[in-house]
């Protein structure tokens, strides 16, 4: 009966062009609605460089609409809440344009509407993409979308909270649902049908994040190009699995769908990236969380809210308040959307949020402060969901009695490829490596250049005796965080340093993949897969912001050879990286069932 109805509309393709066209605007203007209102709200957090917030509103007006709905979800219906939610943005939107009005005005004269502009620009650009990737495979089949679609449509049909599961009748969803209950309010305010929305929905997360990622490099970077680039990194490149492909093929075409996205450990780990669950279509918390993600990131990055440099003048309590304010409720999110994005979101925190104070002395007083605002943090977090929390019944595994484990996160060392890791992240962890040395090499002991001779030689060792012994992605790692850490500190200042630890957080990353796992019900095969797939996937947008700055930095700085072997490299690299999405793309162009709805398949 779908296929029939796929042929019917296939056979009027003027019609259906029509229909998508109007669908798409519908949606693209729905966004832009929620960018605007959320403008007043975000200038007077954000500095001019991350142009004022606004390339990040969408996402933030999502955010608080929802958590102020979800909030009064609980002492009145559902559908009344939205709408008190919804109003309460509008209203102080209105409010605080009309405080800031001049204010405002100023900034639009003074290059803020080519701002907006450009944000615009970016984020049309990847919600078109991923729109065309979604028409060329809409179906809602397979996977787990399943149950990400029976999810979304409970929460679209909930008159309160928490809302009931759509499997266990009488029962509520035992499962981190804020990501769902999100995008359920942005399908409630669009005039479409559900299967439509659906792949609106993961058109607009690949794009927001292609659009973000790109503003944080610019941000990070001041050049345009290395923005865009990092976007592209982040949310339409591959891995270096398509190039292989391509090499034994002879031939786009055809690509081995799922190999490209379990290459770690022979398929028993998942190491997706951003632009395959975007055209894979699960609608899971993973990677709906990304956007919000990404606005952490930006948060922390921006010299208003944590300069670079301590003040000369300390912050007013308003100033001082607002940054943590701002950070506590976008990290309160994310781990209501996906508890994986703790353990990265409070390293990410510690390490951008103090990167104006010395890394020594360790227990200085600004650094115990640090410590006291990070547990301040945590427990915003907790609260800020705790209906939640007070609800929710985690599916833990107990680990057996010899394990070596702290409640369910468990102990070992992986026997990670080296071949297979870098076939992951060879692209993005490249500019990043080589900066590192570069600046490192300085660092280390002189004496007649023996002491650095026996460095060299001790770390080349160290990584050849761990390849040769199953993991040379674990001292690779190491060196890379350390080396970056070090240079951090001893050998970069201000803005500089932000980018370093970028490397280190991303490190970090995947070196508690190579270390510890979080016990689940998949098995001793398929042990540490999910730790595999969800610090991979937070680790590739991270590095995606480093990487091109890395680049930039490299470009800029060092000897001519030097340069110019980078910019090969790297060329080679991102041309390796864009086989897997091309190949998927060019096959499916030619799928006779292009449409936008999930049912017509």
């Amino acid at each position: 009966m779908r296929r029939c109805r796929a042929s019917r509309l296939a056979a009027q393709p003027g019609r259906l062009l029509h229909t998508a066209a109007m669908s798409v605007l519908v949606w693209w203007l729905l966004l832009e609605a929620l960018g605007l209102l959320a403008l007043p709200l975000t200038f007077p957090l954000f500095g001019r460089a991350m142009g004022h917030g606004y390339p990040f509103g969408k996402i933030i007006a999502l955010l608080l609409v929802t958590w102020v709905a979800w909030l009064l979800g609980f002492v009145v219906p559902y559908g009344a809440a939205f709408a008190i939610g919804l109003g309460a943005l509008v209203v102080a939107a209105v409010a605080a344009g009309l405080a800031q009005r001049a204010a405002l005005a100023a900034w639009l004269r003074d290059g803020g509407r080519a701002q907006m502009l450009r944000a615009d620009g970016l984020w049309t650009v990847g919600f078109l993409f991923f729109v065309l990737q979604r028409w060329m495979a809409p179906d809602i089949f397979g996977a787990e979308k399943y149950m990400d679609f029976a999810f979304l449509n409970a929460l679209l049909r909930a008159d309160t909270m928490p809302p009931y599961d759509p499997w266990m009748s009488g029962e509520t969803i035992n499962y981190y649902y804020f990501g769902y209950l999100m995008f359920a309010n942005l399908i409630r305010l669009a005039p479409l049908p559900e299967t439509i929305s659906y792949n609106f929905c993961v058109a607009t997360v690949g794009g927001l994040a292609f659009a973000q990622t790109a503003w944080v490099g610019l941000a990070l970077t001041g050049r345009w190009g290395l923005g865009v680039l990092g976007g592209a990194m982040s949310a339409m490149l591959g891995n270096l699995d398509g190039a292989w492909q391509f090499l034994q093929k002879g031939t786009l075409r055809g690509m081995d769908y799922w190999r490209s996205s379990r290459v770690v450990a022979d398929g028993d780990t998942i190491n997706e990236f951003p632009f395959f669950s975007t055209i894979h279509g699960d609608l899971h918390p993973h990677f709906m969380v990304l956007p919000v993600g990404i606005l952490l990131l930006a948060a922390l990055r921006d010299e208003r809210l944590f300069p670079s440099r301590t003040p000369a003048e300390p912050p007013g309590p308003w100033r001082a308040l607002a940054p943590w304010a701002l950070v506590t409720f976008v990290l309160a999110a994310m781990v209501a959307i996906s508890n994986w994005e703790l353990p990265m979101g409070v390293l990410a925190v510690a390490l951008l949020a103090g990167r104006a104070t010395p890394l020594t002395p360790l227990f200085s007083r600004e650094r115990l402060q640090l410590g006291l605002r990070l547990l301040v943090m945590l427990l915003g977090v907790y609260v800020l969901f705790l209906p939640f929390y007070l609800g929710f019944v985690p599916p833990l595994v107990t680990p057996g009695a010899n394990e070596p484990c702290i409640g369910s996160a468990c102990f070992t060392l992986a026997r990670t490829s080296l071949a297979e890791f870098l076939t992951v992240f060879g692209l993005l962890l490249f500019p990043p490596a080589v900066l590192v040395a570069l600046r490192a090499l300085p660092l280390l002991p002189a004496g007649g250049g023996e002491g650095r001779h026996l460095a060299y030689a001790v770390g080349g060792l160290a990584i050849a005796l761990a390849a040769i012994a199953g993991n040379g992605v674990l001292p690779l790692l190491a060196l890379l965080a350390f080396g970056a850490l070090a240079v951090a500190y001893r050998d970069a200042e201000g803005r500089e340093r932000a980018g370093f630890l970028l490397v280190v957080l991303g490190c970090a990353a995947l070196l508690a993949c190579e270390v510890a796992f979080l016990k689940d019900s998949y098995g001793e095969k398929l042990y540490r897969m999910n730790t595999v797939f969800k610090l991979y996937f937070q680790a590739w947008t991270v590095l995606a912001i480093a990487a091109p700055w890395a680049l930039g930095r490299l470009l800029a700085w060092g000897a001519v050879g030097v340069r110019q072997a980078v910019a090969v490299a790297t060329a080679l690299l991102l041309v390796a990286s864009a086989c897997y999405p091309l190949g998927i793309t060019l096959d499916r162009l030619g799928s006779p069932y292009k449409a936008l709805d999930g049912n017509a398949y």
